[in-house]
């Protein structure tokens, strides 16, 4: 809970109803201040560093919220006075409930993995601030830095990603967060001293068969790589700790014989390097399907709640895969109002009366 009035006080006349662009800019300006800063200062000054990049990440997701509506940033929307919220008088909410406000209410779902750094991220700028942090004190050792560091490349790699599929305005800053990115990437080369270390055990597990991949994050190749299934694969750095999922399919052209590799959970198309075709749902879902179920007798309507993709999802051995934003789960909940199962919609014991993301349950049809 913190009152940011420095940061969100903005000329009254420029506040239209819902998301005001201006005023949203404002604050992802003043985040990219803190990102920047945070980068330029990590190993002088870690303790500033640490206290900034959580801030910007704060920062962000208020202005994520406040795209669909500003009272969306207030800690009680509906006590919410405009006027007081644009003077700093308003309480606001911090980054653990802004992300369950972006999913409750935009629809919009954050990776477990991203919610878990950044829970971390906020958690240590607490530390720094009021308690205690053994990586801001003189005698740090250097493997605290580096824990710092390693902290900040994987909360980094998933913000930019987000703000990356964030739109207007966000997007009018593309330079920026290029400019950030260029930044954080020579942070990562602090992180070399870890893979000096880990390269030993690298070299003896590749000799037993082990496969390792280069990483999205810190770029080094020690991402172990293990296979779910034939075409779901997970990828963990040893370095950076950065887990990533893709799903890999061989090219449904005649006589290619190329792979395609998309990424798990964030919808990236699926484009043959070797003759450039692009795989279609159609596509994807046909080669993921493994359910013996003959569908044209018993239809199998399953939905996803990341994207609110509408019979989207299919079964895949032992998981099940959206085919629009490729979210893959091992759990799957069927809604006792429809009848119809989803991925992504939590728990559904009280669908029956309440429904679940894609219908309104009993009280729905009452209220009717």
């Amino acid at each position: 809970m913190n009152r940011q009035k420095d940061l969100f006080i903005v000329d009254m006349t420029t506040v239209t109803k819902g998301g005001s662009e201006k005023p949203i800019r404002r604050i992802v300006e003043s985040a990219l201040d803190f990102l920047d800063r945070a980068a330029k200062e990590i190993k002088t000054h870690p303790k500033y560093s640490i206290i900034n990049f959580a801030t910007a990440i704060e920062l962000m997701f208020k202005a994520r919220l406040m795209k669909e509506h500003w009272t969306l940033v207030v800690e009680h929307p509906s006590k919410a006075i405009q006027k007081d919220f644009y003077e700093g008088k308003s309480r606001t909410i911090s980054t653990d409930e802004a992300i369950l406000r972006l999913r409750n209410v935009c629809g919009e779902n954050v990776p477990d993995d991203a919610k878990l750094i950044f829970k971390a991220i906020s958690e240590n700028r607490n530390r720094v601030i009021h308690f205690f942090h053994e990586a801001v004190t003189k005698r740090a050792k250097p493997s605290q830095i580096e824990a710092v560091i390693k902290e900040q490349c994987l909360g980094w790699y998933h913000l930019e990603r987000l703000l990356r599929s964030w739109g207007k305005p966000f997007s009018k800053y593309d330079a920026e967060i290029t400019a950030i990115d260029k930044l954080m990437r020579q942070n990562w080369q602090y992180l070399k001293a870890i893979y000096d270390t880990e390269l030993p055990k690298i070299i003896e597990d590749q000799k037993k068969g082990i496969v390792f991949a280069d990483c999205g994050g810190c770029q080094f190749k020690a991402s172990e790589v293990s296979n779910l299934t034939d075409m779901i694969l997970d990828h963990k750095c040893r370095v950076c700790g950065l887990g990533q999922r893709y799903l890999e399919f061989k090219c449904p052209e005649d006589d290619c014989g190329g792979t395609i590799r998309m990424e798990a959970d964030h919808g990236t198309k699926g484009v043959c390097e070797k003759c450039d075709h692009e795989l279609d749902q159609g596509e994807i879902g046909e080669a993921l399907d493994t359910e013996m179920v003959d569908h044209g007798m018993m239809p199998d309507a399953k939905n996803c709640a990341f994207c609110m993709g509408y019979h989207s999802v299919v079964q895949h051995h032992d998981y099940f895969v959206c085919t629009e934003c490729l979210s893959v789960e091992s759990d799957i909940s069927l809604c006792d109002w429809c009848n119809e199962y989803q991925i992504g919609g939590g728990d559904l014991e009280h669908s029956h009366y309440t429904g679940c993301e894609f219908c309104d349950g009993k009280a729905g049809w009452d209220k009717d």
